[in-house]
């Protein structure tokens, strides 16, 4: 399951422009929002979430401990936005959601092991996709799906979706034909082999 991070966050009253004296005092604006929910204004330290994403990535799971409220928030983050697009966040969209209704997520695939066509038949690994759609429990989101190599003994075999054993409760959404990975021939040049 994906690593869950906590972050501690204050209802925040200053909007718009002001927001700047925010940032200066090593706050981060936000928002939470999510199905049949009221939008909620929030600010939280900036460190402490660049440590958070750093430690768990930005598809983890994170409960938002929001000052004045007897329950955390189930959010995941849907959007940052960045200083110049690129440079430092300088506002977040958490999205909340019920961990007892299924949701759909986008999962990184693991390749590992080594292919047998590799290791012995000096093919070339071609990766193909390395993302998968699922649907599951928001709690169950898998920080990854391992992918086995070691059955790509020939250069006529692809590992494709339909061949991933989902964990016990999630279902995978992206379409089972799919390739993840293949192998290639080597190359012949003149008929010598060209390594």
């Amino acid at each position: 399951m994906a690593e869950r991070v906590t972050i501690k966050a204050a209802p925040r009253a200053v909007l718009g422009k002001k927001v700047r004296q925010l940032r200066r005092q090593g706050r981060l604006p936000g928002n939470v929002y999510g199905r049949g929910i009221e939008s909620r204004a929030v600010d939280i330290d900036a460190r402490e979430f660049g440590r958070a994403v750093k430690s768990a990535g930005l598809r983890a799971m994170i409960e938002l401990d929001v000052e004045g409220e007897a329950v955390p928030r189930y959010v995941i983050l849907r959007g940052i936005t960045r200083s110049g697009g690129t440079g430092d966040p300088i506002h977040i969209d958490f999205f909340q959601v019920d961990p007892n209704t299924p949701i759909q997520a986008n999962v990184p695939l693991r390749l590992q092991g080594e292919a047998p066509a590799v290791r012995d038949l000096a093919g070339t690994l071609l990766p193909g996709i390395d993302v998968v759609s699922v649907r599951c429990l928001p709690l169950a989101i898998p920080d990854s799906i391992v992918v086995d190599l070691t059955g790509l003994k020939s250069f006529n075999v692809s590992l494709t979706v339909g061949d991933i054993v989902p964990l016990p409760g999630v279902e995978i959404l992206t379409d089972p034909a799919i390739v993840i990975a293949t192998v290639n021939p080597p190359r012949i040049r003149g008929g010598v082999r060209a390594d």
